[in-house]
């Protein structure tokens, strides 16, 4: 039997990385930044998506539900950015066992945007699992989205 080579997997060529906290001290925004750079090192182009930068309203509606050239600007630009993307890293901290509020909540407002490209999740928390709890709660979010 001849021995076993992996295969070489291409690197998707846009990657948006996805933060949530809305902390004042918030301490994922260092893995954010980390897979940004980390991703344009090996020749992607990736983008942070910072749901407190965005300032993003609690969902009353979603995306889809505004009629065409109506959606709040921040909305407009943000669904122009998924829709463009080739692929989505979330990178989540574990909050009481469970999903950070602002990325879920940056996340609800679109459904067909993220629809059939790659998903990874990193998380982290201050406890010895480093958010294993929310990267389980979001396997279960991603694969309602249809990207599992």
């Amino acid at each position: 039997m001849p021995p076993y080579r992996p295969r070489e997997i291409a690197m998707p060529d846009h990657v948006l990385v996805l933060y949530g906290s809305y902390r004042s001290d918030r301490q994922g925004i260092r893995l954010a930044d980390y897979l940004v750079r980390a991703f344009a090192d090996r020749g992607a182009t990736a983008e942070l998506i910072d749901a407190k930068a965005i300032g993003l309203p609690m969902l009353d509606r979603m995306y889809k539900e505004y009629p065409a050239g109506t959606a709040p600007a921040a909305l407009e630009e943000l669904a122009g950015k998924i829709r463009a993307a080739d692929a989505f890293v979330f990178v989540t901290g574990e909050y009481n066992w469970g999903q950070q509020p602002g990325l879920k909540n940056l996340t609800d407002h679109f459904l067909e945007e993220w629809f059939w490209r790659p998903a990874a999740i990193a998380s982290y928390s201050a406890g010895r699992l480093a958010g294993a709890h929310a990267s389980v709660a979001w396997h279960g979010t991603l694969t309602e989205m249809a990207w599992w």
